[in-house]
């Protein structure tokens, strides 16, 4: 790798959001740009050096304005993301984002629910 080129970013987490439903023990490689390179299983991240690891739902794709986005799904708590977050997401123009402190058995956000920005 030479200098001008930008290291790979390798992102673990509890589960990762995707249209084709939820994947468990995601581990997403992003280009420098945030393009994803692939997505594989990965059960013990923590034996990959250079893993980022966030507890929480991955997504892509959501929203540049994410705060508003992500308050607006707080005001629907009693429906599953199943339901709420496929409108809100922007193939090819959102972020990345970790949902946390959600209710996996319903995957409902809960009221204790945070956002970050990857």
């Amino acid at each position: 790798m030479n200098s001008s080129e930008q290291p790979l970013r390798r992102i673990a987490s509890n589960r990762l959001w995707t249209s084709g439903g939820i994947v468990r023990w995601p581990l997403v490689t992003l280009s420098a740009e945030g393009r994803v390179l692939r997505i594989e299983r990965c059960p013990d991240p923590d034996r990959r050096a250079g893993t980022e690891f966030y507890a929480g739902l991955l997504v892509g794709d959501f929203p540049a304005d994410y705060r508003r986005a992500f308050d607006a799904l707080l005001t629907r708590l009693s429906e599953p993301l199943t339901e709420t977050l496929p409108p809100l997401l922007r193939p090819g123009e959102g972020v990345w984002v970790v949902l946390s402190g959600l209710d996996y058995a319903t995957l409902r956000l809960t009221p204790q629910s945070r956002i970050l920005r990857l």
